[in-house]
């Protein structure tokens, strides 16, 4: 009995340190597409691609659904300062600030939804980015309590309120907003199922992870 009991927490530790290491290569993986995703947009299209196709969400949110939540809320929360850092995109002032914390909540949410929950990957994103849209919000609102009200009285429409400047992101960001429905259940789903595939070619896996659901088999 003793044995048995020794043997099952000797799997059970093999088997947190390599979800621990899967983990950790994954998310500086995912932190890595985070920086050179943007790259590829500015350079293709010049600076306004960042603020129309949001490239640096599609690696974060994809990753966030694939890793633990704290892995995905350090990987949101780290990507935009390198990346701020190394190609000084976003400015490190406003923006930079605003999407470490809007990214690094919408990957501790996303990765809470799918993984932990069971929630299915499309419904997951559409949840995720409302939720971004919100921390957004009262990212604008707490920056916007901080400046002297000279500075705000001179300050552009969209810039007057938390609500004006949602809205004009959001209407701004529609093509990109559409490409992360698309291609982040469609690059979660492929991963997952290849994962899938790969334990079923070593044998009958324990827990099967179902596609698109985050679950496992009972």
């Amino acid at each position: 009995m003793t044995n048995e009991s020794g043997h099952s927490e000797a799997k059970q530790t093999v088997a947190a340190e390599f979800a621990w290491a899967r983990d950790l290569s994954l998310g500086g993986l995912f932190i890595a597409l985070g920086i050179v995703v943007p790259i590829a947009f500015h350079a293709a299209g010049g600076g306004h691609m960042g603020r129309t196709f949001l490239p640096m969400y599609l690696p974060v949110l994809a990753g966030a659904m694939l890793v633990s939540p704290l892995t995905a809320f350090w990987v949101g929360l780290i990507t935009p300062a390198l990346s701020s850092l190394f190609t000084g995109m976003p400015p490190v002032l406003p923006t930079m600030p605003m999407m470490m914390i809007e990214l690094s909540l919408m990957g501790l949410i996303g990765s809470l939804l799918h993984r932990r929950l069971g929630m299915h990957v499309m419904l997951t994103t559409l949840v995720t980015l409302l939720c971004g849209r919100v921390v957004t919000g009262l990212s604008v609102l707490a920056a916007l309590s901080l400046l002297p009200q000279e500075i705000l009285d001179s300050a552009p429409a969209f810039l007057k309120g938390p609500i004006p400047y949602v809205a004009a992101a959001t209407l701004t960001a529609i093509p990109g907003l559409i490409m992360l429905v698309v291609l982040v259940p469609a690059v979660v789903m492929a991963v997952e199922k290849m994962s899938l595939t790969r334990t079923a070619g070593l044998g009958p896996p324990p827990s099967p992870r179902l596609r698109g659901t985050g679950r496992t088999a009972d």
